[in-house]
């Protein structure tokens, strides 16, 4: 198992209301692939960015296999 990557996503209201940020951790090492990942399930008004490195140890401490991905 190797590093992850902490992937920020922003939601824009379409109401016009302040930006709702959500935070994903990402069980892929390189910055662009993660967000890939999550970007592949978000809607045109959600901005998506790899926003660091998430330690080996959290990746194991969450349980999440190459690939995979949770949320806050």
């Amino acid at each position: 198992m190797a590093n992850g990557q902490v992937v920020l996503v922003t939601t824009a209201p379409l109401d016009g209301g302040p930006p709702v940020r959500s935070v994903f951790f990402v069980a892929e090492g390189d910055p662009a692939k993660a967000a890939a990942i999550i970007a592949d399930m978000m809607a045109p008004n959600e901005s998506v960015e790899a926003w660091g490195p998430l330690p080996e140890a959290a990746v194991k401490a969450l349980g999440l296999k190459p690939g995979d991905y949770t949320h806050t």
